[in-house]
């Protein structure tokens, strides 16, 4: 019997008690690991593993009885006067696991043990793995937009790029090990380069240079909220905006989120710039009168 315990993994199953706090995830706790001591004498059972002939599992459904031991539909039809017990509801289309039950034998040449239940019904959802930061940096996550202005790429010495994007999440409809699930993308960083040395970290996505705006002397570059840089010295660059995302998914059938632990980044390239400088000339003639003038 100690080979067959290796397989069997009920001690682990009988451990968890559930209580008001705990119910749903002990719930999870004993599908998962119903599902896998399954899985595992499956494979067992594929490869003539000798242990895996001393213990059997099947599914079946739960007579709904208040004898001493439970009993399933693999003892024969439920009592008519009991019936089965209901399953859970899954979600729409979402069929659930029936209960795993599990007997066993010392010799193969003795008796099999009567049925004993491993786990109660439960949702296909409810066996699944985490949603890794792995998968999340693997789905095709839409680069943040991002709008410059002004939109002329000629800008002047100092006076420089204001940059804003939106904080709008992505949701992305997707599989996890087959079974349907919707991944939630947020932005929760932005770092914006600019091109010439000069990066800027901000939790917010920034706001277009208010309309009508008075810079006093002593006023800050840009008012609050907004994000810019006055390129200081001549050259031409390209920005680009880094965007953080956090991440949480939903189970079909379900309706609380969870989280993903990690984050994903992605990269917009805006438009190159080129600075200028500007320089003022005394002319005895204008640009038309002479094209070839300072300044023309």
């Amino acid at each position: 019997m100690a080979a067959v315990a290796i397989l069997v993994s009920t001690p682990a199953l009988a451990g968890f008690e559930s209580d008001a706090e705990a119910e749903k995830d002990t719930v999870f706790v004993r599908a998962r690991l119903a599902h896998e001591t399954e899985q595992g004498w499956l494979a067992a059972k594929a490869s003539s593993t000798p242990a895996a002939r001393l213990v059997e599992y099947a599914r079946a459904e739960l007579c709904d009885v208040s004898s001493q031991f439970l009993t399933s539909t693999l003892d024969g039809a439920c009592d008519p006067a009991d019936g089965a017990i209901t399953p859970p509801d899954c979600g729409l289309g979402i069929a659930p696991a029936l209960p795993l039950w599990a007997r066993y034998r010392i010799a193969e040449n003795e008796p099999w043990t009567r049925w004993d239940r491993i786990s109660d019904y439960y949702c296909p959802q409810d066996v699944l793995p985490e949603f890794t930061a792995e998968d999340f940096r693997r789905l095709p996550l839409t680069p943040s937009p991002v709008t410059p202005q002004p939109s002329n790429p000629n800008l002047l010495t100092g006076l420089g790029l204001v940059v804003h994007t939106t904080a709008d999440p992505q949701d992305h409809p997707t599989t996890l090990l087959d079974f349907p699930i919707t991944v939630r993308a947020t932005p929760t960083g932005y770092t914006w380069d600019f091109g010439d040395g000069t990066r800027t970290t901000t939790t917010h996505p920034g706001a277009p240079y208010p309309a009508g705006h008075d810079h006093l002397p002593g006023d800050p570059v840009y008012p609050h909220g907004v994000i810019g840089h006055p390129y200081p010295s001549l050259g031409t660059y390209t920005p680009t905006l880094t965007t953080t995302w956090t991440g949480q998914y939903l189970i079909a059938g379900t309706t609380d989120w969870r989280p993903i632990d990690g984050t994903a980044t992605t990269t917009t390239a805006l438009p190159t710039v080129t600075i200028h400088d500007a320089t003022s000339h005394l002319v005895a003639d204008n640009c038309h009168q002479n094209p070839h003038g300072p300044g023309c």
